[in-house]
């Protein structure tokens, strides 16, 4: 599982990834499709690892913002469709393109430019992204039907997918998602009457897929929901207790075990001079690894031997724990910060609570910074990635 060199690691379990993909489809029923984003190294899981598995699963496209990381699903070989999210300039359609990508256009001079991109006489498959309302990226709800038209007189681009991003995290965005949800319907049902609906349309992602918003488009793309994580900051909108998070574990061993007497003057965690005896352990991983210092206040907490031991100390490649009441702890014993052990667990949510972060960006943060592992039952392997080139 582990370098002895420096042992920590995060697992990741693709079996789950499936079983929210399940559920997913339950939810939206059969006549929808789903669409799986990818972006940001598929929200810090492992693009490839993720991709392979989701792969046979007839998802409709995967969808990713990152050059890099769409050419090596290319080169992967995988039969589902990749297809960018904006996030190039014009004279960067003919590189899209050439990898075997689909572009995203969002204006004038990204059609012209994927215009030119293709070769004569082929069609090139787009998808336009429309902003009906986030304000970010995409043509004017109000304009998509101009827009459309100029399309089909430009040799080349082929209009294979029509989407828009409603993402919101309380009641009152879901009131406004619910609104805007409305607004690109009535887009659609004009689009039907002149003959221009794309082949896939999508307005849908996780935040409304959860809350149980429905809408006329014939695809969801699904992230948050996808990897187990919530999309909401108020997470009485919705029952999200189907789902599981895919990162499962964060682990590492303890290097060091020491007995310290009462009255000792250690610095660890404010001590300076303890009342009574406390014995300490320390784990190779700490901010380097993706870990931040705890919340002020809160007790955070890891299992070893399958109890609980108190976080005193992260710093930039260390953890140091109290091991009092793990009294025969050693060196080499597992340290869990997440996961499972016996009886005993910590989930993502506990984790992100106690390090002041949301569930997202705890994962994003430890992304790439440990060695990955991914159990995968299912597909009857298990693999394992090194750390990013950029790892700290």
């Amino acid at each position: 599982m582990t370098d002895d060199a420096h042992p920590c690691w995060a697992v990741y379990d693709l079996d789950r990834l499936r079983t929210n993909l399940a559920e997913i489809r339950r939810c939206i029923g059969p006549d929808q499709a789903c669409i799986a984003a990818l972006k940001a190294d598929a929200y810090g899981h492992g693009a490839v690892p993720v991709a392979r598995a989701l792969d046979g699963e007839g998802l409709t496209a995967f969808m990713t913002g990152s050059f890099d990381e769409a050419c090596r699903l290319r080169a992967e070989g995988l039969n589902t469709p990749v297809v960018m999210f904006a996030g190039a300039l014009p004279k960067g359609m003919a590189d899209l393109i050439g990898a075997g990508l689909v572009p995203t256009v969002v204006d004038r001079a990204s059609a012209e430019a994927t215009a030119r991109a293709g070769r004569a006489g082929e069609a090139v498959p787009v998808y336009v992204k429309v902003n009906a309302g986030l304000g970010r990226l995409g043509v004017p709800l109000e304009a998509v039907e101009d827009f459309l038209d100029e399309l089909a007189t430009m040799q080349g681009p082929e209009v294979q997918g029509l989407y828009t991003h409603l993402p919101f995290g309380d009641a009152r965005g879901r009131d406004w998602a619910e609104q805007r949800l409305a607004a690109f319907d009535a887009l659609l049902a004009c689009l039907d009457e002149r003959g221009l609906t794309p082949p896939v349309t999508q307005a849908r992602a996780s935040a409304c897929v959860a809350a149980g918003l429905s809408d006329r488009a014939n695809a969801v793309c699904v992230g948050h929901l996808l990897y187990g994580l919530s999309p909401f900051a108020d997470d009485s909108l919705a029952d999200l207790s189907p789902y599981r998070p895919v990162l499962g574990e964060i682990g590492s061993r303890l290097i060091q075990v020491s007995d310290h007497p009462q009255g000792s003057d250690i610095a660890i965690g404010g001590s300076y001079g303890i009342r009574h005896g406390r014995r300490t352990g320390v784990a190779p991983i700490g901010v380097a690894q993706g870990l931040v210092r705890p919340v002020p206040g809160s007790r955070p907490q890891a299992l070893v031997r399958g109890r609980r031991a108190a976080i005193l100390a992260v710093s930039l490649e260390h953890l140091v724990l109290d091991l009092t009441d793990v009294e025969d702890a050693a060196v080499g014993d597992t340290v869990r910060l997440l996961g499972g052990e016996g009886d005993a667990g910590i989930g993502l949510d506990d984790l992100a609570a106690w390090f002041g972060m949301t569930a997202l960006d705890t994962v994003m943060a430890l992304s790439g910074r440990l060695p990955a592992h991914y159990r995968d039952a299912a597909g009857g392997a298990a693999g394992s990635t090194p750390l990013r080139s950029d790892a700290r």
